[in-house]
C-alpha cells in the first residue's frame, strides 16, 4: 500500500484506500456545474452519483468568468495492476472485481473500474472527497479495491419492523462505505416478516407490514443498483415461537413450545422446514440464503442435526448455497460452497448462578441449556477448518453493534439514548475498542479461510430509526474499513478521517448518530443491565426473560 499526499491534503476517506497519491493542487467540483459522461452499462453508477452530488451545496455564484464545468468520466476498463484482487467468498453468482482508479486533474475526473460495481465504488470515493472538502478536490490518483469480497451488515427487521423506506436508507449507507451485503434477518420468535405462500398463517405473525415477495424483489433491485446484495435469513429450527404459535403441531408441546423450536420428528414438521426454506431460497436473487441455526436451546442434538440437515438440503435443492450460524457446524450438514458465520466472541461467558438468581426456578433449565451450548463454541472454528468451510467473521466482541457505548454522549438526548439502547448483557465498549481488531485477529490460531466480515445489529432495544442511527454510527464505518482496507489503520487516523462525516449524516437523515462528549476512553461507568434481562452474552437474539417460560 502506498500513500503520498501534499502538505495540505488529508482526505476524509472511509474506508482508507489502497494507494493514494495526491498533491496540493485542487480543482473545483460545483454540483451545479458537473458534466457526467458514462456508457449505458454504467447507468446505475451515473444515476447514483448524480443523486449524491445534487445534495451538495453550490460552489459558484453564476458569474460569467467562471471556469468550465468539471467533466466526470465513468469508464469500464482494466483494474489497477498495483491493487491485489480481493480474497474471500463473493456473495454474487459472478464475483465482482471491485478494483478501480480515480484520477483527478484540473477540470476533469476519470473513474475507471473493471466492472460497473467497481466504477460505483470509485464514484463513492469521489462523493466523499467532494462533500468533506467543500468541493475542492485534490488532484492526483487513488487506486483502490477491497481486501475481502464479502463485507456486510446483518439487520434484524423482526424485533423492530423497519419499513421498506428505512431499509432502503440502510442500503444507501452501505453504498457510502463500500459494504456489499445486506443480510436481512426476517423470521424469529417475535414474528415472520416475509410472506409465505406455503404456510399462510405465518403472515399474521408479522410485527409490522408484511414484506411480500414483490417487496423483497424490489429491494433487491434497489440494492443491486447500489452495489449491494441482499441475503435473506429464515432462522430455523430454533427462534420459532411465532411459527409454533401459528402452527402448534410443529412441536410435541411442553418445553419445545416454550422454547420455540421446530421438532423434525413431529409429523409434517420436516415438510414445514423444507417448504419454508425453499420459499426463502427462491426469493433470494443472490447465490446464498441464510438458514439460521443458532441457539437451539433445549433441543436434543439428534433432532437439531436432523432439522439443520433438512434446511440445508432444501436450500441446495432450490439452487442456493447456504450461510448458517456457527452452531450448525456441529451437525455436519454444511457442504462444499457453504459458509459458516462465526459470531460467538471469545469474551462470551455466562455466570449461571447470577442468572438463576434473577429468574424464577422454572426458568433455570434455560440457563443450564445456554451454558451447555456456549461451552461448545470454542470447538466450532476448528470444526469449520476440518470441514473446509470458509468462515464469515461476525464476532460479537466487536461486530455486534447493538452493544452499549462506554463513552458519555455529547448531549442530554444522546445520554438518554445511551441509557436505553444496547443489549445489556454485553459490556459497554469504547469506539476505540470496537475498532481495535482485524479479521485475522478474530480467527487467530484457526486454520480457516476468511469469507468476509459482517457486522450485526439486533433490534430488541430499538424503537425508531433514530435509535438505529445511534447504534450504527459511527461504528459501522469502522467495521467497513476493517473489511475493505488491508492495512491496519490506526484509531487516531480513522477518527480524524471520520469526523467530517458527521455533517453528512446530519444532512442525509442519520443525524441521531452517537456523538461522544469527550475523547477520553472511559469517562463514565459501564451501563448496568436492564432489569429482567436474562440473555446469553454474545447471543444474536436470545431475549430470555421470565415470560419465556409461559
Amino acid at each position: 500500500m502506498t500513500t503520498t499526499v501534499g502538505a495540505a491534503v488529508r482526505p476524509a476517506l472511509v474506508p482508507w484506500p489502497y494507494a493514494v497519491a495526491l498533491d496540493d493542487t485542487t480543482t473545483v467540483l460545483d454540483p451545479g456545474r458537473v458534466v457526467i459522461e458514462a456508457e449505458d452499462a454504467l447507468r446505475d453508477a451515473r444515476e447514483w452519483l448524480e443523486g449524491e452530488l445534487a445534495r451538495l451545496p453550490r460552489q459558484s455564484g453564476g458569474h460569467a468568468d467562471e471556469p468550465p464545468p468539471l467533466r466526470v468520466v465513468l469508464l469500464i476498463g482494466e483494474a489497477p495492476h498495483d491493487v491485489p484482487p480481493a480474497s474471500g467468498v463473493a456473495p454474487d453468482e459472478i464475483a465482482q472485481d471491485e478494483r478501480h482508479t480515480v484520477t483527478i486533474t484540473p477540470g476533469e475526473v476519470t473513474v475507471t473500474g473493471a466492472c460497473p460495481r467497481a466504477v460505483l465504488r470509485g464514484a463513492a470515493t469521489l462523493v466523499q472527497l467532494a462533500e468533506c472538502s467543500n468541493g475542492r478536490l485534490p488532484t492526483g490518483r487513488i487506486a483502490d479495491g477491497p481486501g475481502l469480497a464479502w463485507r456486510g451488515l446483518m439487520l434484524d427487521v423482526v424485533r423492530h419492523p423497519f419499513r421498506l423506506e428505512e431499509i432502503r436508507r440502510v442500503i444507501d449507507l452501505l453504498t457510502r462505505y463500500k459494504l456489499n451485503v445486506l443480510h436481512l434477518h426476517l423470521t424469529d420468535t417475535e414474528g415472520w416478516r416475509l410472506q409465505s405462500a406455503s404456510r399462510p398463517r405465518l403472515n399474521a405473525t408479522s410485527p409490522g407490514e408484511l414484506i411480500t415477495w414483490r417487496d423483497l424483489d424490489a429491494l433487491a433491485a434497489f440494492a443491486a443498483a447500489r452495489g449491494v446484495t441482499i441475503v435473506p435469513e429464515i432462522d430455523l429450527p430454533g427462534h420459532c415461537l411465532a411459527a409454533v404459535r401459528a402452527y402448534p403441531q410443529l412441536t410435541d408441546g411442553g418445553a419445545a413450545a416454550r422454547l420455540g423450536y421446530v421438532d423434525p420428528s413431529v409429523p409434517g414438521a420436516e415438510a414445514f422446514l423444507e417448504e419454508t426454506v425453499t420459499e426463502f431460497a427462491r426469493a433470494s436473487r443472490g447465490r446464498f440464503v441464510h438458514v439460521g441455526g443458532d441457539e437451539p436451546f433445549g433441543m436434543p442434538h439428534e433432532a437439531y442435526a436432523r432439522a439443520v440437515g433438512a434446511t440445508v438440503r432444501a436450500a441446495h435443492g432450490a439452487g442456493r448455497r447456504v450461510v448458517a450460524w456457527q452452531e450448525t457446524v456441529r451437525t455436519g450438514a454444511l457442504g462444499r460452497g457453504d459458509v459458516l458465520q462465526l459470531w460467538i466472541g471469545a469474551e462470551t461467558s455466562i455466570d449461571a448462578d447470577a442468572k438463576k438468581a434473577e429468574l424464577p426456578e422454572a426458568a433455570h433449565p434455560f440457563v443450564d441449556q445456554m451454558v451447555a451450548l456456549f461451552a461448545l463454541a470454542p470447538s466450532d472454528g476448528p470444526a469449520a477448518a476440518a470441514a473446509g468451510l470458509p468462515v464469515l467473521v461476525s464476532s460479537s466482541d466487536v461486530l455486534y453493534l447493538d452493544r452499549p457505548y462506554a463513552e458519555a454522549a455529547g448531549d442530554a438526548e444522546g445520554e438518554a439514548r445511551r441509557a436505553r439502547l444496547g443489549f445489556r448483557d454485553y459490556p459497554a465498549k469504547t469506539l476505540r475498542e470496537m475498532f481495535d481488531w482485524t479479521p485475522q485477529s478474530l480467527v487467530a490460531g484457526l486454520d480457516v479461510r476468511i469469507a468476509g466480515v459482517e457486522a450485526a445489529i439486533w433490534s430488541e432495544t430499538i424503537e425508531d430509526f433514530d435509535d438505529l442511527a445511534f447504534l450504527l454510527l459511527p461504528r459501522l464505518p469502522g467495521a467497513a474499513e476493517r473489511a475493505w482496507t488491508r492495512e491496519r489503520t490506526r484509531w487516531e487516523d480513522h477518527r480524524a478521517r471520520l469526523d467530517p462525516h458527521a455533517e453528512v449524516w446530519q444532512a442525509t437523515g442519520w443525524g441521531a448518530a452517537f456523538r461522544p462528549a469527550t475523547r477520553g476512553e472511559r469517562p463514565s461507568p459501564t451501563i448496568a443491565p436492564a432489569p429482567g434481562t436474562v440473555t446469553a452474552p454474545g447471543a444474536p437474539s436470545s431475549l430470555m426473560n421470565a415470560e419465556a417460560g409461559t
